[in-house]
């Protein structure tokens, strides 16, 4: 999921964002296109375990990895993800994550970190934001809003 090692797939040039990966085309064309036609692989849950692994890294990596929870938690919600991943394991192992590794993240500017005064912190602040804002209707599903 963080583009290493000759895998990676990168955004439309005209997308208005900074990022590393196109992770709405890995997950939803690729991933979720896997799974619904072969659920017996497991993919689900080697997305679950990749995801968990993935916050174990740099801040870099614990950005890729908030950012793929939100984004999943978001299509399984409105009913576009073939599976849920374990909601209670993931969000506990990436709020301590968060927790953790707060000044890190504050320093971190790579990609569209850098748009944020406080670095990659900046992009958990706004995902939290966006957690409390009922327009979303994720605040009830994703409950990860910290006492920032």
């Amino acid at each position: 999921m963080q583009g290493r090692d000759g895998y990676r797939v990168e955004t439309e040039p005209w997308t208005p964002a900074d990022l590393p990966m196109d992770w709405t085309k890995i997950i939803s064309r690729g991933i979720y296109a896997v799974y619904k036609e072969n659920p017996e692989l497991g993919l689900d849950k080697m997305f679950e375990y990749a995801i968990l692994e993935t916050m174990d890294g740099e801040p870099f990596d614990i950005y890729v990895a908030l950012s793929v929870v939100y984004f999943q938690l978001r299509k399984e919600h409105i009913g576009e993800s073939p599976f849920v991943i374990d909601r209670d394991k993931v969000l506990k192992k990436l709020r301590q994550t968060l927790i953790n590794n707060k000044e890190k993240l504050m320093n971190y500017f790579e990609w569209t970190c850098g748009n944020y005064e406080g670095g990659a912190w900046g992009e958990v602040v706004r995902i939290n934001e966006l957690c409390k804002d009922d327009n979303y209707k994720v605040s009830q599903l994703f409950s990860f809003c910290l006492p920032l």
